[in-house]
């Protein structure tokens, strides 16, 4: 009987381990890129986008055009997670 019982609790311990690294697997997809050269087409001239270490964001453009491109790109990035979760 005991031996039953511990295969369950090993189990459900498992499987509660096994969804919860999963889970965690998922949300680590949703946050912003931080780091790394993004190419996308709509800019003029080359931007700087970067993150200090509390996530304010400090973008560096050319043109204000260039900058709120820039702006409405990183906005994005920020609010995916709410997006996401509006259409669950």
């Amino acid at each position: 009987m005991t031996r039953w019982l511990l295969r369950g609790v090993f189990g459900i311990l498992a499987v509660g381990f096994a969804a919860t690294a999963g889970g965690y697997a998922w949300l680590r997809t949703a946050l912003p890129r931080a780091s790394g050269v993004v190419v996308l087409e709509g800019p003029a001239a080359p931007i700087e986008i970067s993150r200090d270490r509390d996530g304010l964001v400090r973008i560096r453009a050319r043109t204000d055009h260039d900058a709120y491109f820039a702006l409405g790109f990183v906005h994005a990035q920020d609010r995916l997670w709410q997006m996401e979760f509006q259409r669950r």
